[in-house]
């Protein structure tokens, strides 16, 4: 389903005198600072409706005690449902294969570790408006895995896995653990300059046009490891991130408003599993919140530079839900 954003400028919004609403002026900041415009009047209303019922959302958020900020960002003229749809994507495998859980020691606790200060993280990304967040976890855990087995760390393309990967569907949806499966198949993952991303803005999947020629050495994985599945194996993850970065599956139901901060259990995060990025480490240890750093795929003019802090401890926002890593070539 496509969805055009456009908002328009102050004197076609006072035809419908919404000029003297409380919260026009801040609306009006909104489009300015963005660049946003809309086709018609009856959009201008319509997108200010829900402009004011985000920022009671934002205010709700911002009272309930957590250590998370929000604020208005560059979606706050979308409705969640809308956003949603546009902006999410993951599902869960279904995949049950003790085989393929990592065996851990389970007494790990939260231990400092930020892979983007070791070379091992791209830049943040942009998924724009398509539900392929699938795709770019799966595309960030693959380049991390390679840096790691290789000290070559390629940007990489997920308009590959997007187009290509006929298990998962487009921007209407998918899931890591198949478009490793994918990968695999394929024989790895073209550079990214060389099958630029375009689901962004088209809002579809696009026709596949893999040329094998273009793969990044070392990019197809030999398998893949689950290693967590459940709130129970959250201590899982404290042992791998000391190892290697993880795509994570999780509620981002509450990012849409984030600004910063912390996500704590206070905030009610949820556990209905939508969106899939990556974890690249953990922050705050010597404090009494640590946290997931965690890397999202909506540019990086969202959030904390594109990332959001995720508390440990509580599976905020599902994020053991299904934590999976690659076996490089």
């Amino acid at each position: 389903m496509k969805f055009t954003l456009v908002l328009a400028t102050a004197a076609v919004a006072s035809g419908f005198g919404i000029e003297k609403d409380a919260d026009y002026a801040q609306f009006q900041e909104f489009v300015e600072t963005y660049g946003k415009t809309y086709n018609n009047q009856a959009e201008v209303e319509g997108r200010f409706n829900i402009f004011k019922q985000n920022l009671a959302l934002i205010k709700e958020r911002n009272s309930d005690g957590g250590k998370d900020v929000h604020a208005v960002n560059k979606f706050a003229d979308i409705h969640p449902d809308e956003f949603k749809k546009m902006y999410h994507g993951a599902r869960l495998s279904g995949v049950d294969d003790p085989s393929l859980v990592k065996q851990f020691n389970t007494t790990a606790k939260p231990a400092n570790i930020d892979w983007r200060l070791k070379g091992a993280v791209t830049a943040v990304k942009n998924q724009g408006q398509c539900g392929s967040c699938w795709a770019f976890s799966t595309t960030e855990q693959i380049e991390s895995d390679t840096f790691l087995a290789t000290g070559v760390l390629n940007t990489l393309a997920p308009q590959q896995i997007v187009s290509c990967d006929t298990v998962d569907d487009g921007c209407n949806g998918g899931n890591p653990i198949n478009a490793y499966s994918y990968v695999k198949g394929a024989g790895g993952v073209e550079f990214l300059k060389n099958y630029p991303y375009t689901s962004g803005t088209t809002q579809t999947a696009g026709a596949c046009d893999f040329d094998k020629a273009d793969v990044a050495k070392n990019t197809k994985p030999t398998g893949y490891n689950i290693i967590s599945q459940s709130a129970s194996q959250e201590v899982n993850m404290y042992s791998q991130i000391q190892e290697s970065p993880m795509s994570v599956c999780v509620d981002a139901t509450l990012w849409q408003t984030y600004s910063s901060g912390i996500i704590t259990a206070a905030d009610n995060c949820g556990t209905s599993i939508d969106h899939a990025v990556q974890a690249v480490g953990i922050g705050g240890a010597d404090t009494d919140t640590p946290y997931w750093i965690v890397r999202n795929s909506w540019a990086a003019d969202w959030g904390e530079d594109g990332y959001v802090y995720v508390a440990t401890g509580s599976n905020n926002c599902g994020i053991t839900a299904e934590a999976t890593i690659t076996d490089p070539n």
